[in-house]
């Protein structure tokens, strides 16, 4: 043969062998791809999901899966949203090749579930060949399925409600937008995650959807919501601005506070709520001392309607206490200090100079409630520099009056010494007043 075709074959051959390791590394690529596939998925294919939620109490989630090996495993991952945890639980069938696999959620995420709170929940699907699908994760949400609900936007609040008229809803979102834009700035929460708020219209509604308490405070209806910081979500009864304010000021301390920060102690948590609501009464330390426990035995809220009273009322004078007297630079460098890990009492020292005996012992000698100063009347004088007959005059009017407004305050001092004492209730949140509940077609506590 001519060399030229001796040459041809030998670069057909030689191309030939470096195609080879071409094709057989493609080829196992290939065969690792769908190997991998198969692991992930193989044969079975998911043919229909279900949810149904009916409240109280059932989440029903179900799966129905097939393939060519028989369905041996299901797993159902869950976690609540906001949650960095994921759980899982076994839902019930029987191994086939097709299988419904169905499980009651609220039973396995917790004994009490607000409505309202949304899980995010996905399916793990292994055959007896070892093959598994995963699932895409999904949101289902625990609704009160007994009312109609309608829902409105405030700020990073979504209001959900029923049986309310359009005129209380408009009147108290209108107040709710400086409310909250004034509880932001105060938090520096410049762009905060969404929270929600179920508001329910009668008491009678919330006997299912409220957690129970002790039995004293269930029987009494000391609370009338309830907030859930690490689900984004409150309950409330009543479309009432100071509950609305109280509990949306709740869950937006827990967002500041974030995952760093040790448990808040409920005399800060409950006092910062409390005086976020404009409409709020603040005393003094000197006329709650008395009558309180020392901060340090408030971190949580127990005992009976009238001790838990008095724990909101010195909770909200303490931290009224702290920004009025020290202003809001201070408590916000106060609460950064909290939000990354600080104790109590070392973040108090930081940034104040006292720790917790220190700021009760000063609380409760704070006489007077700090109030914006009035300005003062012009003088009157004569052009020879001597007083007016005119503020004569008016200087004996005035100390007139003022022996007057003594003798009302003596006599009625006189009286009250005469009737039996009574447990002193003002400061009491409306929505924490026992004389406050009722089972009314009204439209809230106010």
């Amino acid at each position: 043969m001519p060399s030229s075709v001796f040459q041809s074959i030998s670069m057909l051959i030689t191309a030939r062998h470096a195609l080879f390791p071409m094709l057989a590394g493609v080829f196992l690529a290939a065969l690792m791809t769908a190997s991998s596939v198969s692991a992930a998925g193989g044969d079975i294919e998911v043919v229909d999901t279900g949810e149904d939620v009916d409240f109280p109490g059932t989440v029903d989630l179900s799966v129905t899966a097939e393939g060519d090996a028989d369905i041996v495993e299901v797993r159902l991952f869950y976690r609540t949203v906001g949650s960095n945890v994921w759980a899982y639980a076994y839902p019930e069938f029987m191994p086939d090749n097709r299988v419904t696999a169905s499980l009651n959620l609220t039973g396995e995420v917790s004994t009490y579930l607000p409505p309202g709170t949304e899980v995010e929940y996905y399916y793990e699907i292994t055959d007896a060949q070892g093959n598994m699908l995963r699932t895409d994760p999904t949101v289902v949400e625990y609704e009160d399925t007994r009312f109609d609900w309608t829902e409105v936007k405030v700020g990073p609040l979504t209001l959900r409600y029923y049986d309310q008229s359009d005129l209380r809803v408009r009147g108290v979102v209108r107040l709710l937008e400086s409310d909250l834009a004034r509880l932001q700035t105060l938090l520096q929460l410049e762009q905060p995650d969404d929270i929600k708020g179920v508001i329910y219209a009668r008491r009678s509604h919330t006997l299912e959807a409220f957690p129970q308490q002790s039995r004293t405070t269930t029987e009494q209806q000391t609370f009338h919501g309830f907030a859930f910081p690490e689900r984004s979500l409150f309950l409330g009864l009543g479309m009432g601005r100071g509950l609305i304010v109280h509990e949306s000021a709740h869950l937006l301390l827990g967002q500041v506070m974030g995952d760093l920060a040790l448990p808040t102690p409920a005399w800060l948590d409950e006092g910062f709520a409390s005086y976020m609501d404009p409409s709020v009464k603040i005393l003094t330390g000197e006329s709650l001392s008395s009558r309180t426990n020392p901060l340090k035995a408030m971190r949580t809220v127990t005992g009976t309607p009238h001790s838990i009273g008095t724990f909101y009322q010195k909770s909200l004078s303490v931290v009224a206490f702290l920004i009025d007297e020290f202003g809001e630079p201070n408590f916000q460098s106060f609460i950064g200090q909290l939000s990354r890990g600080g104790t109590v009492d070392g973040s108090l020292t930081n940034v104040y100079g006292f720790n917790v005996d220190g700021l009760d012992a000063l609380w409760a000698s704070q006489s007077t409630v700090s109030q914006p100063s009035a300005p003062s009347a012009p003088e009157r004088i004569n052009p020879d520099g001597n007083p007016s007959a005119i503020l004569f005059f008016n200087s004996w009017l005035l100390g007139g009056l003022v022996i007057l407004v003594l003798a009302a305050v003596s006599i009625q001092f006189v009286a009250s010494k005469l009737r039996p004492a009574r447990y002193p209730e003002e400061g009491l949140q409306p929505w924490e007043h026992p004389d406050l509940w009722d089972d009314k077609e009204n439209e809230g506590p106010y």
